[in-house]
């Protein structure tokens, strides 16, 4: 073992070794189908609510959801958002399956308007047998989100449009956009006028919410997936960016009140790490070069301002 590893040991029981063949698991079945098709209308109606011309304000999301004729704007963006967290979840689900990790199938989290959801997860019911499967689970589901998101980003700046400020309506909200879309925004749009604002295609608006998500799991804290990805290169380094991690949503607190939430959600989950069943090998090099990617994802993905409410 990495003397730097022994350090910061968790109290964790030590978990069994895996054995016999791992089947998924079935009898939630109805509750994961329940579950998504919650979310598939919330979402539907968020797009409903944002994606037409004529967008009432979001307090009308009860009549938007109660009148399904009026759904059809929002579906592109439903069905959108779906397949990129979708392809997130199904990332962690396949290489547990590939380790023989008891695992669920992904849960959706239906919410309100503005997103429309909650996002996704799944529950690992079984132990990790290695640093190598506990890094392939981490980020697994970032890299297949954020492979995912890229198409989605691509088509729906270009069906997104530079709005004048004398065009421009009254509007409850301003996204904040990550080092990505500004990047590919000065690609679609090299000339944007003093003022303007983009319009938000559905598929644009999807791919927001997907690097919103990508960038929050790739927080290197908890149990998290970016977590995952540092305790498996070493049980101190996650220790130590667990606690700095927490130091530095709440500094982000000052920019947005919703970083707040997020220290107390980082203070329900803690800190700690479950172990392993075999800490004892070390990373391949390729691995290590797959984290640093994961950390240029993050930074590409990252909003220090995701949304700023205007009313």
């Amino acid at each position: 073992m990495n003397p730097a590893d022994s350090a910061g040991d968790e109290q964790f029981p030590l978990p069994p070794s895996p054995a016999g063949r791992v089947r998924p698991t079935t009898h939630r079945l109805p509750l994961h189908l329940i579950l998504f098709l919650a979310t598939l209308g919330t979402t539907i109606v968020a797009g409903s609510l944002f994606h037409v011309d004529d967008s009432p304000p979001s307090d009308q999301w009860l009549d938007i959801a109660l009148h399904p004729a009026r759904w059809l704007p929002g579906i592109p963006y439903a069905l959108s958002v779906l397949t990129i967290l979708l392809a997130h979840e199904l990332g962690h689900y396949f290489v547990c399956r590939f380790y023989q990790i008891p695992v669920s199938l992904p849960y959706f989290l239906p919410g309100l308007p503005i997103l429309g959801t909650f996002g996704a997860f799944i529950r690992i019911r079984g132990s990790i047998p290695s640093r190598k499967a506990l890094f392939d689970v981490g980020i697994a589901g970032p890299l297949a989100g954020f492979v995912v998101a890229l198409p989605f980003i691509l088509y729906g700046m270009s069906r997104s449009r530079i709005v004048l400020p004398s065009e421009a309506g009254d509007t409850e909200f301003l996204l904040g956009f990550p080092l990505l879309f500004l990047g590919i925004l000065r690609w679609f749009f090299p000339h944007v006028p003093e003022g303007a604002v983009l319009n938000l295609s559905p598929y644009l608006s999807a791919a927001w919410v997907g690097m919103l998500a990508t960038s929050l799991n790739l927080l290197p804290a908890g149990q998290l997936d970016g977590g995952h990805i540092c305790y498996a290169i070493s049980k101190r380094f996650h220790a130590r960016l667990s606690r700095a991690t927490l130091v530095g949503v709440i500094l982000l607190g000052a920019l947005h009140r919703a970083w707040l939430v997020w220290a107390v959600a980082l203070l329900f989950l803690g800190e700690r790490h479950p172990p392993l069943v075999d800490e004892s090998e070390p990373l391949s090099p390729g691995r290590r070069t797959l984290a640093i990617l994961a950390l240029v994802i993050f930074l590409l993905s990252f909003m220090p301002v995701p949304i700023e409410l205007l009313s």
